[in-house]
């Protein structure tokens, strides 16, 4: 049976090759006695002269320190490499003076912001094409309910001759019956209340989204949008939610949630951000150009319930105010009460107003007032007041 021989790891089946795997050994003893491969080159060099022959090893145990040495020489390059670009961007960053480093950040931050600028941009199209889907729906349902209500009228008309008989039949037994009982009392049901009907146009957007309120239109400007009901409980709503409810930088236009929109108050007030894009009520600032609002004064805002046209009277600047200040807070004026607190009303409104002519309002009118935010002083606020047209 022929003996094997061991080193390690390594088996050798000859005397010969064992010898030379000693041999080999006491070669790397002796090179490790004389070199230290930690150091920077080191292993380069041994690498090299293995390489070339001028030191030779003949067993596996030669090959397996030549494969280490190898590894070696790698992670020597990896390190010269990373040493020396970092020496090279140091130098670089020496180089550059302060002013350029500023430029880069500029550069930087312009790329981040046009960036912002793409997703806004994206973000405020797939809205405006929601609300043109939404006012499309909204025509073709008051078409559709235009042509029911012709073809409705024309089938009663067909019917009223057969009809008007019988209910005139009907209605003197009626009077005849009760001619015929005196001093008799009887238990009366309950009436119950029905609220205003809603608009047929508008009856599927209000079945959505309950808050629904109406619709805003202003020609000459982007805004022409749904317009929400806010409530007592969460006012702030809107402020950063759509007209689904979802959460959206935007907001949505909305309502005062003192406002009834059954039985309308004097002063009827809509709020939106003065969004930079133009979107919500950012078109607003438009009027504070006389020639602008002598141009476009109609506002069209149509409730739930009743459609009406309105004509822009004054165009104010303000702020909000503090409490107990005594300033004017048009945005607490929801109804009027009497002629007294009408005409102060109509005072603080002509100190605010930054249109030269004067305002043509007397007590009982129907105000609209639309309302946001403006950056000529700190919490400044830009405000539209409408008077309800006559029909």
């Amino acid at each position: 049976m022929d003996r094997i021989y061991c080193i390690g790891k390594f088996q050798f089946d000859s005397k010969e090759k064992y010898q030379e795997a000693l041999d080999d050994i006491e070669k790397i003893k002796c090179i490790s006695k004389k070199m230290d491969i930690n150091e920077p080159g080191v292993a380069q060099r041994l690498y090299t002269l293995i390489r070339e022959g001028k030191i030779v090893f003949r067993s596996v145990i030669g090959d397996d320190y030549l494969l280490y040495l190898s590894d070696m020489v790698v992670e020597d390059y990896r390190a010269v490499a990373r040493d020396s670009f970092l020496k090279k961007l140091a130098r670089r960053l020496r180089q550059v003076s302060p002013r350029q480093v500023v430029g880069v950040i500029c550069m930087a931050g312009a790329v981040v912001c046009f960036l912002v600028f793409l997703g806004s941009e994206y973000h405020d199209r797939q809205k405006t094409k929601e609300l043109e889907r939404i006012k499309s729906e909204r025509e073709i349902s008051a078409a559709s309910d235009w042509l029911s209500a012709r073809v409705l009228d024309e089938m009663q008309a067909e019917e009223a001759g057969t009809q008007g008989k019988e209910d005139d039949a009907k209605e003197e037994a009626i009077v005849a019956q009760t001619e015929t009982v005196e001093n008799e009392v009887y238990a009366a049901e309950p009436i119950q209340e029905i609220g205003p009907e809603i608009l047929p146009e508008y009856q599927e957007l209000y079945e959505k989204n309950s808050d629904f309120a109406g619709w805003l239109t202003l020609e000459g400007t982007a805004i022409d949008y749904p317009v929400m009901q806010a409530v007592s409980q969460s006012s702030d709503f809107y402020l950063d939610h759509d007209y689904n409810g979802k959460e959206d930088i935007n907001g949505s236009i909305f309502l005062d949630s003192r406002n009834d929109l059954e039985e309308p108050n004097d002063n009827m007030i809509i709020y939106g951000h003065n969004m930079k894009s133009g979107m919500m009520f950012g078109d607003l600032k438009e009027y504070l150009e006389p020639a602008f609002w002598k141009e476009h004064k109609k506002v069209i805002f149509n409730t739930i319930y009743e459609k009406a046209e309105y004509e822009i009277v004054a165009v104010c600047l303000s702020k909000v105010a503090e409490d107990g200040d005594g300033e004017f807070k048009y945005y607490d004026f929801i109804n009027a009460g009497n002629k007294k607190a009408f005409k102060r009303y109509v005072k603080n409104l002509e100190k605010l107003n930054i249109m030269d002519e004067e305002i043509s309002l007397s007590y009982g009118d129907k105000l609209l007032t639309l309302s946001t935010c403006n950056n000529y002083t700190e919490d400044g606020r830009l405000f539209l007041v409408a008077k309800k047209c006559e029909k």
